[in-house]
């Protein structure tokens, strides 16, 4: 059994305490409550289960082991069972699901399909299917006393097998390269963060991390990976995905949202980013079973 749901202890109670809790006793779901009131504080952590990070908004600076990376919409991050891992610093309003899985119970079903923990080493895509049984697993825990325990098992298992055969980002490997974010450059990203939908000189961030325009670029890569503006594209890409998901928006709306002068241009830097134009992907994302 979980040893966090065992006894739903302080640390949980810490880690959680702005979630809506779904559980049974090998699966702990977290869905977070996003909030401008309520601030995520930096929180590393550790613990024996395995925990499956879903971010439903853009959370930079997500950390497990010593590498610190980007979390983007549309992907899973894991932390396997006692590695340090969690968010680098206070954020708020952010939404995420947060997944812990018994490690027994994930390393039996693993032998079962004869597969190995190093396919953790990578973001997984977040499929509809994960995201149906996520969905039907807490419909059927509100159900309370009436829940039915063994289609909460069923659901468990389909949820594990979800994760242990979904497709994998082999471009990007979590521990690959161990980083270090630098003050400065953490100040630019938060202010990127807030103002992606304006345009950004890059004078204007050079002055805000107290570098000089010349230095400011490679000092931004060296300590996220990418340069400013394939940051900023990024953030623009995860909140358009937001949009394309969950309003009628239309693409020009949308483009006007995060910070494209042209619907064209957002089209096209969406197709480049995702492989898909935005309008297939609203189709996509807006099926029902």
């Amino acid at each position: 059994m979980i040893n966090i749901v065992n006894s739903y202890d302080e640390k949980a109670r810490e880690l959680y305490k702005n979630c809506d809790i779904y559980y049974n006793r090998n699966i702990f779901i977290a869905k977070s409550i996003p909030s401008d009131n309520e601030c995520i504080k930096s929180r590393l952590h550790s613990h024996n289960e395995y925990e499956f990070f879903i971010p439903n908004s853009p959370i930079p600076f997500l950390v497990n082991e010593d590498s610190i990376f980007f979390g983007e919409i549309g992907y899973i991050y894991t932390a396997k069972s006692n590695q340090k891992h969690g968010i680098k610093y206070n954020l708020s309003n952010i939404d995420y699901t947060s997944i812990l899985i018994d490690t027994d119970y994930l390393k039996n079903i693993m032998q079962e399909l004869k597969c190995s923990d190093n396919l953790f080493n990578h973001p997984i895509y977040l499929s509809r299917e994960l995201k149906f049984y996520l969905h039907i697993f807490q419909d059927e825990l509100k159900k309370g006393d009436k829940k039915d325990l063994v289609k909460l098992d069923m659901i468990s298992n389909l949820i594990c097998r979800e994760l242990i055969n979904a497709n994998y980002n082999q471009d990007i490997n979590l521990f690959k390269e161990k980083q270090s974010y630098q003050k400065g450059i953490y100040l630019v990203a938060d202010f990127i963060n807030h103002n992606y939908n304006r345009e950004i000189k890059i004078e204007e961030m050079a002055q805000l991390a107290g570098l000089s325009k010349n230095y400011f670029g490679s000092a931004f890569k060296k300590a996220l990976g990418e340069t400013p503006h394939s940051y900023l594209i990024k953030i623009r890409i995860s909140k358009a995905k937001v949009l394309l998901e969950t309003t009628d928006y239309s693409l020009s709306d949308i483009a006007q949202k995060i910070g494209f002068k042209k619907a064209s241009s957002f089209t096209s830097q969406f197709k480049a980013s995702t492989g898909i134009i935005p309008s297939k992907y609203r189709e996509k994302s807006k099926k029902q079973y």
